[in-house]
Formats: C-alpha cells, sequence, structure tokens
C-alpha cells in the first residue's frame, strides 16, 4: 500500500531525517509508515491561477501513476492524506478521482464561498484577501467568478465522492474555521457517505497537546489499516446508531 502526503511542493523535504513518532501534529509521520510497511509519496504541485483544486487533482495523479511504475504499488491500496491546504486538497482530490481507498483530511478548506465572507480568527479580519492573493491563488472574488469559486470547492462535489473520508479539526482553529469540516462531514451524513469526524477541543490549527497527537496519529494508523490492509474496523470510526 502507498500513503500519498498533499500540500503544495515538498521535494524539499527529500532528505529530511524524520524521526518515527505518534506525536505528530497533523497525525502524518512518514517514517512511521514506512516501518509499518507502507511506501510514502510526498508529490509537488504546480498551480494554475483560479484552479487551485483541479491542479492538485492533475498533478497528484501524475505523481501516483509514476510511482506506480516505478515501484511495487498496490493500485488498489493508495491512501492520501493531508491538513490545511493539504486537507482542502486531500478533499477536493477525492471527489473528483476515484484513485484513492482512503483519506483523511484535517483543518480544511471546503466551501470557498463561505471561507471568503468569514473572519480569520487570528487576525480578526476578513479572510477574503486570501482567497484572492494567498493560497487558494483564485485572484478574484466571488462575484467576479461564482462558477471558479463553486468548482474548487470540496463541499460542491461531495455527491461524486466514494473514498472513505476521516476529518478531523480543532474547535478552537483561527484560521480555518471548524465549521469548514463541520459542513463537509454532514455533507457526506447527508449523502450517506463512509465518513467519520473527530473534534479536538481546546485545539487550534494544528494540535498542540501531546494526547491528542497520539490520539490522532493512531487513528490515522487505524483508519489506513482498517482500508489499505484489510485490518478490523476500529470500534471508533463504526457509525453510531
Amino acid at each position: 500500500p502507498m500513503v500519498v502526503h498533499v500540500y503544495q511542493k515538498q521535494s524539499s523535504y527529500l532528505h529530511d531525517n524524520v524521526n518515527p513518532t505518534l506525536y505528530s501534529p497533523g497525525g502524518f509521520n512518514p517514517t512511521l509508515l514506512s516501518a509499518a510497511g507502507y511506501f510514502v509519496l510526498l508529490p509537488d504541485i504546480i498551480y494554475e491561477t483560479g484552479n487551485p483544486g483541479r491542479s492538485a487533482v492533475d498533478c497528484v495523479q501524475s505523481a501516483v501513476e509514476a510511482a506506480i511504475t516505478m515501484a511495487p504499488v498496490d493500485r488498489k491500496r493508495l491512501g492520501i492524506i493531508g491538513a490545511s491546504f493539504g486537507g482542502f486538497e486531500t478533499n477536493f482530490i477525492i471527489t473528483q478521482s476515484d484513485l484513492f481507498a482512503a483519506a483523511v483530511g484535517g483543518s480544511s478548506i471546503n466551501d470557498f464561498v463561505s471561507g471568503y465572507f468569514s473572519i480569520n480568527g487570528n487576525d480578526t479580519r476578513s479572510d477574503a484577501w486570501r482567497y484572492e492573493a494567498d493560497q487558494p491563488r483564485m485572484d478574484s472574488s466571488p462575484f467576479e467568478n461564482w462558477e471558479g469559486y463553486a468548482l474548487n470547492s470540496p463541499l460542491f462535489h461531495v455527491a461524486k465522492l466514494s473514498t472513505p473520508l476521516l476529518l478531523w479539526c480543532g474547535l478552537q482553529d483561527g484560521q480555518v474555521n471548524p465549521l469548514q469540516t463541520m459542513e463537509m462531514y454532514l455533507g457526506l451524513r447527508r449523502l450517506g457517505k463512509q465518513g467519520t469526524m473527530l473534534l479536538y477541543e481546546k485545539e487550534d490549527h494544528a494540535l498542540a497537546d501531546p494526547e491528542n497527537q497520539r490520539d490522532l496519529t493512531g487513528k490515522v494508523m487505524d483508519w489506513f489499516g482498517y482500508h489499505l490492509e484489510g485490518k478490523p474496523e476500529p470500534e471508533w470510526a463504526k457509525p453510531r446508531k
């Protein structure tokens, strides 16, 4: 099996040494996954202005196809994970592709329209500039490009999603409103999609409490273990009656 971690350009991390640990603020540790028998891929994403979602899909799919030709990767056992903007990319990619058998998206933007018209909890000012000139790279307001904002919002494409999705966020997240994660989860629930949401009290954009870090990392490993390795379904992931 292989797990793909997404977040803009990552080739600069090629020679980094990462100690295996359960105490990861985003639940992802490449060395831990490698030690558990996974291939780990960190692709670079090159962006087209006004189309960050499609850019992520194109680059990640191309990288996965290249990896499959170079290593004995099982196409049927692919996972994808990301947090923050990588969480947005993860959630968007799985609404456009059935390549992945499991996904984990944390602290993620899921609705560009509501995100644009929100107040950032860290600097208490409008988030509009972020969508026009920062990571989302939309280069215009929704008033000039409603269709583009909708096309790049994972929430608007939930009906096409077939990948089991584990969502998580901190309830005190000042960077991305936790309601963005809740909206995505409610969309999954309404359409009967397979997914689970983890909410961490008193946590911000990345988890800081060691016990929460350990909990999230363990659950990420459980999630991939169940969906990619055929291990028993963890009790915490089973739907509540």
